[in-house]
């Protein structure tokens, strides 16, 4: 017997649609299945995040990566609600008589100045949801802040946000509550990065027309994640159209990109594409640090992403993730860095309750640094591959109770270093390597989470992590009640290929629980521990070429993390003001940090150069934002502190007499302001502020010398400060409708940098006679700096 389902009248701010939708009787099965997919009228893309609505029993759903929803509803009628930011809200009145399945097809909004923006998510989950420190940025809200030098930068969007935040100006990667930036897992599909940025941070690399959306898990983090101690910023690809081609250009002063997307086999596979480049150089030759000025930059990324929905239960994802730089200084030493990554995953629904996801995953991160001054010209170079295994399952006990259960393993091999005299020129330099370093990490988890009545609900879960620290390696044995240095080796152990040198395990706990006040309010308190068995070995404050990774041995421990949390959140007039206030403190064990005067390039033994280390840190995080309205942004608000101790027990260890001391990211005020404002159906203009302390750094206090050589003296670590930091950046974005289609398009211009702060970026020092060495300020962006781009999709 067939039945249908009978879309009334769908009411949207423009447009009436009416359809129908011809199933199966489902005889005496329990609910009646609706599924359906959302996808974008024009172009045929889906609406990743889109959200699905059924007022009348209070269920809300969001799509998956294929667009794709599942209802599972009574014999009733319905009128289902379909929202996704940017989009013309939609209305569906349905009769759910039996199984069936629904095509909604969505447009952009035409937008009047009496209107307002459609939340392109549920807009109560900061409320119902048990997460902590959970943030999702859609790429449309991302475009709507100020463009970094003429695009939409990924992490520095997410440094707006509470408790995340940068040392700089053009820095590269996030330090998350009072972590460095080794403790956050930046994933591309699955696929960890290791360097997310292009030229050592002014620029992303990652393009934002393949991204779809972002997740920042910094709070109680989903225990399916593990290895880093601070965060995981997860980002997902978006998949091509299964209907029709398209694609899009941009163009810069400073950048270009242009992609496609379309099927291979239509409504079966589909496949998108992009590639980004870079003429940076102008930009370099206005600068005025003569060095700088006589400098060559340049860089390129590309994805690739194939997704084949096989049937409403089964889709595989396949994704290629390229990028590179080379920065070639003042013309003699060139710095370069390279990402590779690859990425299949597997998504299947066995049955309405139960569904699984499986990815495997290869990543590969080159660095080297090429000398080419014609004296003593080499070749430096270090790697990382990282290859592994994913897999969890899903299993849905109710509409308010879903477990979660999964493993995963990985393997590790780090090239610390080689250093290979250049064949092209007679080099004084003798060839050298480091030993490398291979590991293997594995976990199993579980997470439950729940709901009881509408008061309470909660999330809890457990991780365990296994950790083998594996050969061929030659390791060193150090005297007994002794410093570990090299004037303390007393002989050496040698390994053979897959040997066990050390191993490490844990069990990692993690909850939240919430109490909802009203509909509008609830308190939230989570804990979190984590286990990192990778350290960024570098006297910097930020990721840089020349940094080292170095795995956890029997010297070098793996850093634990436990994170306490507490949370107030608030919703004003009908969700327009979502507010937050979240304390937290974290508790670090075996950070590591560098002995005074340490030399860490190309070291064999680079346990003799560290020492273990405490960490603490602690903050509160305000924040305020408004969803609708021609004026949306946000307002956020860190008080936080990061510090560090070391005592060990011998005395030419300990830093600052023990004491506890500010690590090299901490900076205890940091504010941004965001607005947008829509002026018309077609302009918009935005504005960002961003204030912060000045980060901690050592100035030498005297200098004396050594056999004809003047040396700084150190006293103290991290007891100065640089200036503070404080940035205004403006924007202008008009969408013109032309005559021909080249003329169609957006045209943003933006100004970074508005009343040309000579922020600094980095510290050096020189030396004056009778003096110590004075020191001196680099600016990046010393100057106000325009910038205009153009966009079309075709």
């Amino acid at each position: 017997m067939l039945f249908l389902i009978w879309g009334q009248t769908a009411f949207s701010q423009t447009q009436t649609v009416k359809r129908e939708v011809v199933g199966r009787d489902i005889g005496q099965l329990k609910g009646i299945r609706i599924s359906g997919r959302i996808i974008d009228e024009i172009t045929g893309e889906a609406l990743v995040g889109a959200t699905v609505t059924v007022p009348e029993i209070n269920v809300t759903r969001v799509t998956d990566t294929n667009g794709a929803f599942e209802l599972i509803l009574d014999r009733a009628e319905y009128n289902l609600q379909f929202r996704y930011v940017g989009y013309e809200y939609i209305e569906y009145p349905i009769t759910a008589v039996g199984d069936g399945r629904l095509s909604i097809r969505m447009i952009q909004e035409d937008f009047e100045l009496d209107d307002v923006v459609i939340f392109g998510r549920d807009p109560e989950k900061n409320i119902r949801s048990t997460e902590m420190g959970a943030i999702t940025l859609s790429m449309n809200t991302m475009r709507e802040l100020p463009p970094f030098l003429g695009e939409v930068d990924i992490i520095r969007s997410m440094a707006t946000l509470p408790g995340v935040s940068q040392v700089g100006e053009a820095s590269a990667g996030l330090n998350v509550r009072g972590g460095g930036a080794d403790q956050n897992l930046i994933q591309f599909a699955g696929a960890p990065i290791y360097n997310p940025t292009h030229l050592f941070g002014l620029f992303t690399s990652f393009n934002a027309d393949i991204v779809n959306d972002v997740t920042l898990y910094k709070s109680v983090i989903p225990a399916r994640y593990g290895g880093r101690g601070s965060s995981i910023l997860d980002i997902l690809p978006k998949t091509g159209s299964l209907d029709k081609w398209g694609g899009d250009l941009m163009l810069s002063n400073n950048s270009g990109k242009i992609g496609f997307n379309g099927p291979l086999v239509k409504d079966k596979v589909s496949v998108r594409g992009g590639f980004r480049g870079s003429y940076i150089n102008w930009f370099l030759n206005t600068l005025s640090n003569p060095d700088l000025k006589n400098s060559r930059a340049n860089f390129y990324d590309g994805n690739l992403v194939v997704s084949a929905p096989l049937s409403d239960k089964q889709e595989f994802t396949y994704s290629y993730y390229t990028s590179y730089d080379d920065f070639a200084f003042a013309s003699d030493t060139t710095i370069s860095w390279k990402n590779d990554s690859h990425s299949l995953q597997w998504k299947s629904k066995f049955s309405e309750k139960l569904s699984m996801e499986a990815l495997g995953y290869f990543t590969r991160y080159d660095y080297s640094i090429f000398n080419r001054s014609g004296i003593n010209d080499f070749d430096l170079n270090s790697g990382i591959e990282d290859y592994g295994i994913k897999a969890f399952m899903m299993y849905e006990l109710s509409p308010t109770q879903k477990l979660t259960f999964g493993v995963d393993s990985k393997n590790l091999t780090i090239q610390p270093g080689e250093l290979v005299p250049y064949e092209g020129h007679e080099s004084g330099i003798l060839p050298q390597k480091v030993q490398n370093e291979f590991g293997r990490e594995s976990g199993v988890h579980f997470q439950h989470e729940f709901e009881v009545g509408e008061k309470f609900g909660m999330s809890y879960g457990l991780r365990y992590d296994t950790y083998q620290y594996l050969g061929p390696r030659t390791v060193q044995q150090y005297a007994e009640n002794k410093p570990v240095s090299d004037g303390n080796s007393i002989g050496e152990t040698t390994y053979g290929d897959g040997d066990k040198i050390m191993s490490y395990d844990g069990l990692g706990p993690r909850g939240s629980l919430r109490y909802s006040l009203s509909k509008n309010s609830s308190i939230k308190a989570g804990y979190n521990k984590m286990y990192q068995f990778i350290h960024l070995i570098s006297n910097t404050a930020t990721i840089a070429p020349t940094d080292i990774w170095k795995l956890s041995d029997e010297f070098l421990k793996p850093q634990i993390v436990d994170q306490y949390s507490l949370g107030f959140y608030n919703n004003f007039k009908g969700n327009i003001f979502e507010t937050s206030i979240e304390v937290y403190y974290k508790d670090i064990q075996n950070v590591v940090e560098y002995k005074d005067g340490a030399n860490l390039i190309l070291q064999n033994n680079l346990e003799t150069e560290l020492v273990p280390a405490q960490g603490r840190a602690y903050g509160v995080e305000m924040y305020v934002k408004k969803n609708l309205g021609r004026l949306t942004g946000w307002v956020s608000y860190t008080y936080s502190r990061s510090l560090r101790r070391v005592i060990t027990p011998y005395e030419e260890e300990i830093i600052n007499d023990g004491e506890w001391y500010a690590s090299n990211f901490d900076k205890p005020h940091d504010l941004t302001l965001i607005g947008n404002y829509k002026v018309s159906t077609n302009t918009s203009i935005s504005a960002t502020f961003g204030y912060s302390t000045g980060r901690p750094v050592s100035f030498p206090q005297a200098k004396f010398d050594y056999f004809g050589n003047s040396l700084a003296y150190f006293g103290r670590r991290n007891e100065q400060r640089l200036p503070d930091f404080h940035r205004l950046d403006f924007s202008v974005n008009f969408k013109l409708k032309g005559k021909g289609s080249f003329f169609d398009g957006d045209w943003t211009f933006s100004i970074l940098n508005v009343y040309g702060r000579k922020n600094p970026f980095s510290l050096f020092f020189v030396d004056e006679l009778g003096a110590p060495p004075q020191a001196m300020r680099l600016a990046v962006l010393g100057v106000p700096l325009p910038s205009i781009s153009y966009s079309i999709k075709f």
